[in-house]
């Protein structure tokens, strides 16, 4: 079985689905990360927290942390990923390539414009795939209008919440950034949707559509 998982920036997909992956990777699966930019950011008075070299050296660390996951990173601009054919065909070309039996991508009503873009993206170009979910959005990109709505939930074993952890903690610059309450808040986050369906720490998702494999064993 194959999962690719779609995101806008590195940590994106540690974030949503991180531990998803670890335990899929665990299980057997193949892993594949999709990040659309190289994830520098500057803040509006011009303070540099992430530069592009220092984001693509930690996603790739992040990455091995979650199972060794196979990480591409493209080259859109942060902040102004747009919504068009360029995008659309750019994430087409792995998922051609992969064949995954799962995609993960941004919700499309993410506050977050490069998330939403990247979401809306994704959906154009998974028209032939049919398991498509959409990982739930932190704060502060997920104060939106529309509620998110957990559909589906992904049990996560305490080694694939240690392997989130530290592939989050392999973002430096995002944790000098926001702190232990980042960190803390993620991982709570988990805690909460586990105890929704009586386990220890779980991920969930809204769907897109999704084809149930009765032949699964």
């Amino acid at each position: 079985m194959r999962l690719l998982a779609i995101g806008a920036h590195l940590d994106d997909i540690e974030i949503g689905c991180g531990g998803t992956l670890a335990e899929a990777a665990a299980k057997g699966w193949e892993t594949y990360m999709l990040v659309l930019s190289h994830s520098d950011y500057v803040d509006l008075d011009g303070r540099v927290f992430r530069t592009d070299d220092q984001a693509m050296v930690e996603g790739r660390a992040a990455a091995r942390k979650l199972g060794n996951a196979e990480l591409e990173i493209l080259d859109f601009p942060t902040k102004q990923i747009p919504y068009d054919f360029h995008v659309v065909e750019a994430i087409e070309a792995p998922l051609r390539k992969f064949k995954p039996d799962v995609v993960l991508t941004h919700w499309p009503h993410d506050t977050h414009q490069d998330h939403r873009a990247t979401s809306l993206a994704s959906i154009s170009a998974c028209r032939y795939f049919n398991s498509i979910l959409f990982y739930e959005p932190m704060t502060p990109s997920g104060r939106s209008y529309s509620p998110f709505r957990p559909q589906v939930y992904v049990a996560v074993s305490p080694e694939a919440v240690q392997a989130k952890r530290d592939s989050l903690l392999a973002h430096d610059s995002q944790y000098k950034k926001y702190g232990d309450i980042w960190l803390d808040a993620v991982i709570a986050r988990g805690v909460h949707r586990g105890y929704e369906i009586g386990v220890g720490h779980a991920e969930c998702y809204e769907t897109l559509r999704w084809q149930w494999d009765l032949s699964l064993k």
